[in-house]
């Protein structure tokens, strides 16, 4: 979203003079984030964000001295960045309120999933973060639920915050779903109203040494995001191993993408997991297990150099960590993972 900022004319004249001298370094610093200038980072940060962008740079050291300034941008970490270019990126969805896209095409996955590909407009980015999902609704008076209420569910995009013109999402209709049911019925050119991002967990480069994924069903696709923002940074050198399970082996979606990973990057390791093996199938039958856990994932004794990650159907989120609580709020740490002496600190859920 595009915030104006209200200034002082004097201010303002300043702003708009800086900003003009210092463009070609702007754009320069929105493709290629983390080369800061040495001088004055005023005209930058008011660039990058209006009125947002003044907060950053006062909190960032002010009128402090370049090489002051630019250590507390360092402590301030990538974070600050990630909100500054958000901030300038002009991408196409707005947190505050529903913009109504155009379905452009649909692409039938498997036997109860499809990938509906929504257009953006003149090429734009989503404006997403790793991670972050966005929530949708039917436009107008559209879907209701039987309390009169617009259905809104929350879906995370299967193409990275980096791609241009288009966002996907890998979609499976589950019976009684009011929500996939209505995404599946839509044809291209009907327009779905969506709304983001809403910022999940803020993933940066070689923060752990090793994350474990824990994935259910269509609970893979915050998994998937966070997967690509690795797999597309050669310098970084995280150690990912994914556990996904499913009902059957048709089920289990992005297969393509998690074997050619693990096959061609070492960092990747995926293990799945059927309620019943068919004859061949390299994984395990059944539930997740704390001898899965304990063979497969981070130790407990590693304490902040990992994280573990959950999401899936809700019985299964609430057997290995204990569901979410209020608003969506992490909750209390239960489950397998409690259990094996896993603090909360070292868990993420989905």
């Amino acid at each position: 979203m595009l915030i104006r900022p209200v200034l002082s004319s004097s201010l303002g004249q300043a702003a708009r003079s800086s900003l003009r001298s210092k463009a070609p370094a702007v754009r320069q610093y929105a493709t290629e984030a983390g080369k800061p200038s040495g001088g004055s980072n005023l005209p930058l940060v008011l660039a990058l964000g209006g009125v947002a962008g003044l907060g950053a740079w006062y909190s960032l050291g002010g009128f402090d001295d370049p090489k002051k300034a630019k250590n507390k941008v360092q402590e301030k970490g990538q974070e600050a960045v990630d909100q500054a270019k958000a901030a300038v990126s002009g991408g196409a969805l707005n947190k505050d309120q529903f913009v109504e896209f155009t379905l452009k095409e649909i692409k039938p996955y498997n036997h109860d999933s499809a990938t509906l590909v929504f257009e953006l407009p003149d090429g734009k980015k989503p404006g997403m973060n790793v991670a972050s999902a966005v929530v949708v609704k039917a436009v107008g008076e559209g879907l209701k639920d039987d309390k009169g209420k617009d259905v809104i569910r929350p879906y995370t995009p299967i193409t990275s915050p980096e791609t241009e013109g288009h966002m996907d999402f890998l979609v499976k209709k589950y019976p009684g779903g009011l929500m996939t049911t209505h995404m599946h019925s839509m044809k291209p050119g009907d327009k779905l109203g969506i709304k983001g991002p809403i910022a999940k967990f803020p993933y940066k480069a070689n923060e752990f040494e090793s994350i474990g994924l824990i994935a259910g069903g269509s609970g893979i696709t915050p998994m998937w995001q966070v997967m690509q923002a690795i797999a597309s940074n050669p310098e970084d050198k995280t150690q990912v191993t994914l556990i996904y399970t499913n009902k059957s082996e048709k089920d289990i979606l992005l297969r393509e993408q998690f074997d050619q990973l693990a096959k061609t990057d070492k960092r990747f390791t995926v293990v799945y997991g059927l309620d019943k093996l068919p004859k061949g199938f390299n994984g395990f039958e059944g539930y997740v297990t704390p001898e899965l856990i304990t063979k497969h994932l981070p130790k407990p004794e590693q304490a902040g150099k990992a994280k573990i990650f959950v999401c899936g159907p809700p019985p299964q989120v609430e057997a290995i960590s204990g569901g979410k609580g209020p608003k969506g709020s992490q909750g209390e740490l239960k489950g397998l993972l409690a259990q094996m002496g896993y603090t909360p600190e070292q868990v993420y859920k989905f």
